[in-house]
């Protein structure tokens, strides 16, 4: 049984849904689950939680993710990239100059609002939103708060465009060239996009679907290495209340000063090294508890 997370580099022309059913297929393993989808046109790093590692999903601090992007000017499609219907064509671009580009796309770096695009697994009254649009159907979709933390631009070789960012979670670079071609008063559609970052998962450390087959479970990091959470040591007389899930007090901790806010994350290992659990310093009956909330063991 696989037991830990793989930074694997998922290739263009398939979604992230079925990248996991292909994986747990080639390493017979039922268990899997990924920290955030990759668009279907898109490559590059997807980390991939297998059996007990997939509870760790929602502690991996994936708040901020690279991309290097093309885009064309002049274009548009239903769905933002190649995969999608043309709907717009124009040759504005043609009146643009160099200077005029770099210092449109330079407005869009720092904290905006951005429209998410129809072609997307936002949910909308219970359904999908890909699957509306794919039945023709558009919705309203309101701007959502989004930050982009760097924006360099590559190459200016117009009509095409390309550049790399780094964005907060939930912002569609589909939508950003979309955004950018309506601020250059132009067409605008993605022709490529790898992502080279997801939280603490790099492009450079990442490996291939057949790395993953031949190696198997060698490359696999252990459940706890992408979290970036506090570290604390369990007593072995306390071993067995965090077996059951049982809450913790200071007392049952080798460090003699645990420094966590309230509400805090944190992660337990037993005096040998082993990792035990993800707990959170919580409250009970006004009384300050440990409590563990996944146990590995």
């Amino acid at each position: 049984m696989f037991n830990g997370t793989a930074n694997i580099i998922k290739p263009p022309g398939i979604s992230s849904g079925y990248f996991i059913k292909i994986l747990r297929k080639i390493l017979d393993e039922k268990k899997a689950g990924h920290t955030g989808t990759l668009d279907p046109a898109a490559a590059g790093v997807l980390a991939v939680c297998f059996g007990k590692a997939t509870k760790t999903i929602p502690f991996i601090d994936d708040s901020k993710k690279s991309y290097i992007c093309e885009m064309e000017l002049g274009k548009e499609t239903d769905s933002l990239d190649l995969d999608g219907k043309t709907i717009r064509e124009d040759l504005n671009w043609n009146k643009l100059s160099e200077a005029k580009v770099k210092a449109e796309i330079m407005k869009f770096k720092g904290q905006g609002k951005q429209i998410p695009p129809m072609y997307s697994a936002i949910h909308h009254q219970g359904k999908r939103l890909y699957k509306l649009a794919r039945k023709g159907i558009r919705v309203e979709r309101e701007a959502r708060e989004i930050e982009i933390y760097s924006l360099d631009i590559l190459d200016i070789s117009l009509p095409i465009i390309r550049f790399k960012v780094t964005v907060s979670r939930g912002c569609y670079i589909r939508s950003l060239v979309r955004d950018i071609g309506e601020s250059l008063n132009s067409s605008a559609v993605m022709t490529f996009l790898l992502r080279t970052q997801s939280g603490p998962f790099k492009l450079e450390n990442s490996v291939t679907i057949e790395e993953l087959e031949e190696k198997g479970s060698r490359i696999l990091l252990s459940p706890e290495q992408p979290l970036d959470l506090a570290k604390y040591t369990v007593k072995d007389s306390s071993f067995f209340r965090i077996e059951n899930g049982n809450y913790l007090l200071a007392k049952d901790f080798v460090e003699a000063d645990i420094e966590l806010e309230l509400e805090e994350d944190f992660l337990c290992f037993s005096e040998e090294g082993k990792f035990l659990a993800i707990a959170k310093f919580t409250t009970k009956d006004d009384y300050q508890i440990y409590q563990p909330v996944k146990v590995f063991i």
